[in-house]
């Protein structure tokens, strides 16, 4: 069965991760658009067909393969098995790194060509862009004609190399499984090549050893590896031991190693290696007992719940509180006042020094990330690097990590006094996302409602005037991460979802520039309040009631009686198409308001003359789907139209008056069915709401 590297891959990431995968993150990770993503989905999902497997796509959730265990694990070992007829370029250079890095002798370009079934140019193009990675371990790549091609170096460089390309590479999570499974001599099932080839760099049949040898040691840590630096290590060891049967060692500075002989941790490197002499049968040279030393110390601690690690003292107190105020000065916040910026840079610089000072790599797969999204933060906290350290260097993924303690914290302070602007999209923007943004305001007082629109207007609207979108329907132009769905009535559930959100939002400030809006002048506000009287005026004066027996009737007839009676008015033009449009809106979403007994029914089309509002009390309750998704019994319907363009202005009241329909005291006057009593109540409620807006700066 033909299938190719990148719907391998997506399949891999599918049934690889624990939780649910977005279009976005697979796209990110494969490093592709997330319409290729969408595209790639279409095959996959006959692919999975046959394997009695189907592709579960939830908005705002993401992906997940749904099927058997059984039809699972036949998926896992059709993948496994399957000899793929390509490789991802990434792939393909991982491969070769592999096999460079493990070879004793050079190789031939064309023998590396015939394996990965690619041309020897490919192979040359490959082994071009992989040059800058190999220099970074001071290691050499040599290509003569008729000589071949290999990578030259100490043996520690190709060490650090080899350790670098798998934590690089392969997931934490996968790493960990490694240590699980395959420590008990479990058959490794890997189903990606290129992991699987870096899985094979590490002997497996010594990590279980290594890691009892570890685990004895473990506990008399002033506090316990964290998972990260566990791995690295028995990796570390595996490779060591490996190395030194074939007779290959590495060398420390004499002087440094005396100063590690000092340490605590370098008894503890003692009781490890003493463990491994013992049950390999390898005399450990004392460099080594150094190396792993350098590893103890650089390793990530876990801190205890009372306070900062033991070696923490006031020079690295004082070293921190130099990297949080330079901070301060060039980004214009107080960040000195959080004390957990304090304590958690305090925690990560005590092993990042002993990491910088040994000149040991330390991997941060968020780099990439981190350097996207926030480009001047990382460019100010890496000055801020070289001011509190200006004898070290300090890489780019320790910068990475102190990115992350400031932009927390940062992050933190602006949320304290941050207002969310938010866009609420409805299929009109004049019904129900008014009922939403007055919901909002009671529910979530920290969100600013900046613009209800239609779908059809965000496109036109510049995304750094919003924070994010709420919108009530589905959104065609957006992907389903890139809002998220509620209800008009916004349910307990749907609050604490935007509070998660919020919780996780990235303040836009710190992310991307912010326009300001100009402010508006006094004539400008007058003009504005003229043009909302008017609207107010012409919309009152042609309210009506008028009562619909509906006996046996269905409800498009019930709206086609309605429409009938706006046309006459000269309200609309014709009836039919209007009543579609209401059909259709009503199958995006529910348009019954529970607790009211009203059908709220609303539209934006290019059949209505002019503005209108008006009720249709019914002569018999009738079934319709509800705003919070459920079925409500209503007695009687709203019509709200409008023309597709519209002011501003003919919005806003429109707007404000579906937000009165959430007030208990205007679902009880809907009751009366009178006339003139409802009419007298709107000029009462809108009319201050048009004079407000003298005193109101937007």
């Amino acid at each position: 069965m033909h299938i190719s590297s990148r719907q391998r891959h997506i399949l891999e990431i599918l049934l690889r991760d624990d939780e649910e995968s977005t279009i976005g993150k697979i796209a990110e990770e494969i490093q592709v658009s997330s319409r290729t993503i969408h595209r790639e989905l279409k095959e996959i999902e006959k692919l999975l067909k046959k394997y009695e497997l189907t592709l579960r796509k939830k908005a705002g959730t993401g992906l997940s393969i749904q099927g058997s265990q059984k039809k699972l694990n036949e998926l896992k070992e059709m993948l496994f098995q399957a000899d793929p007829t390509e490789y991802t370029p990434d792939e393909r250079k991982t491969i070769i790194l592999c096999t460079l890095l493990e070879a004793t002798e050079p190789l031939k370009i064309i023998s590396l060509a015939y394996d990965l079934k690619v041309t020897p140019a490919t192979i040359s193009h490959d082994l071009d862009q992989l040059s800058d990675w190999i220099k970074r371990f001071h290691l050499q790549l040599i290509r003569r004609r008729g000589y071949g091609v290999e990578i030259a170096g100490t043996e520690a460089q190709k060490r650090k190399a080899i350790s670098a390309l798998i934590f690089e590479n392969l997931k934490e999570s996968q790493l960990i499984g490694l240590l699980k499974e395959n420590i008990q001599n479990k058959a490794l099932k890997n189903i990606d090549t290129a992991a699987e080839r870096l899985l094979n760099l590490i002997p497996k049949e010594k990590l279980l050893a290594i890691e009892n040898a570890l685990q004895d040691v473990n506990e008399q840590l002033p506090h316990p590896l964290a998972d990260s630096a566990f791995i690295g290590l028995v990796i570390h060891l595996s490779l060591v031991i490996e190395r030194i049967a074939k007779g290959e060692k590495i060398d420390i500075d004499p002087l440094y190693l005396k100063k590690l002989e000092s340490t605590p941790e370098f008894r503890i490197a003692e009781q490890i290696v003493a463990q491994l002499e013992s049950h390999f049968a390898l005399p450990f040279p004392k460099d080594e007992i150094g190396y792993v030393t350098m590893h103890l110390r650089g390793a990530k601690l876990r801190l205890a719940q009372t306070g900062l690690p033991e070696e923490s003292n006031a020079e690295l107190t004082a070293t921190a509180k130099k990297l949080i105020h330079f901070c301060e000065e060039k980004l214009g916040v107080m960040l000195s006042e959080d004390r957990s910026l304090l304590k958690g840079l305090i925690t990560h610089l005590e092993p990042a020094l002993h990491r910088m000072k040994g000149n040991m790599k330390i991997r941060n797969p968020l780099l990439g990330k981190i350097k996207e999204d926030y480009p001047d933060l990382f460019q100010i906290v890496q000055q801020a690097a070289r001011a509190a350290f200006p004898r070290l260097h300090v890489p780019e993924e320790e910068i990475g990590y102190l990115v992350m303690h400031i932009g927390s914290s940062l992050e933190k302070t602006m949320r304290a006094k941050k207002r969310f602007r938010v866009l609420i999209v409805c299929s009109s923007g004049i019904g129900s996302a008014k009922m939403l943004a007055s919901r909002l305001k009671s529910a979530i007082p920290e969100i600013q409602v900046l613009r209800n629109v239609s779908v059809f207007e965000i496109n036109k609207i510049d995304e750094k005037e919003y924070d994010f979108i709420l919108s009530t329907i589905p959104i065609p132009s957006k992907s389903p991460e890139e809002y998220i769905r509620v209800s008009p009535m916004l349910t307990k559930e749907e609050i604490e979802k935007i509070h998660a959100f919020l919780h996780r939002y990235k303040p836009a400030s710190i992310a991307k520039k912010i326009g300001h809006t100009p402010k508006n002048n006094q004539l400008d506000q007058l003009e504005s309040v003229h043009s909302t009287l008017g609207h107010v005026i012409d919309l009152l004066k042609q309210f009506h009631v008028m009562e619909i027996e509906n006996h046996g009737m269905s409800l498009e007839e019930i709206l086609l009686q309605a429409a009938e009676t706006l046309k006459s008015k000269g309200i609309i033009k014709q009836s039919e198409p209007i009543v579609r449009q209401l059909l259709e809106r009503e199958k995006l979403g529910g348009l019954g308001i529970p607790d009211a007994k009203l059908g709220f029914f609303h539209c934006r089309s290019d059949q209505v003359i002019r503005i209108s509002f008006s009720l249709y009390p019914l002569s018999r309750p009738f079934l319709i789907k509800a705003m919070d998704e459920g079925m409500v019994e209503i007695d009687k319907l709203l019509f709200m139209l409008s023309p597709v363009s519209i002011s501003r202005e003919a919005v806003e009241v429109l707007s404000e008056i579906s937000a009165l329909l959430m007030e208990p005291e205007t679902v009880k006057l809907l009751e009366t069915h009178d006339q003139d009593l409802i009419r007298q109540y709107f000029v009462e409620k809108l009319t201050p709401f048009s004079l407000k807006k003298i005193n109101t700066r937007e």
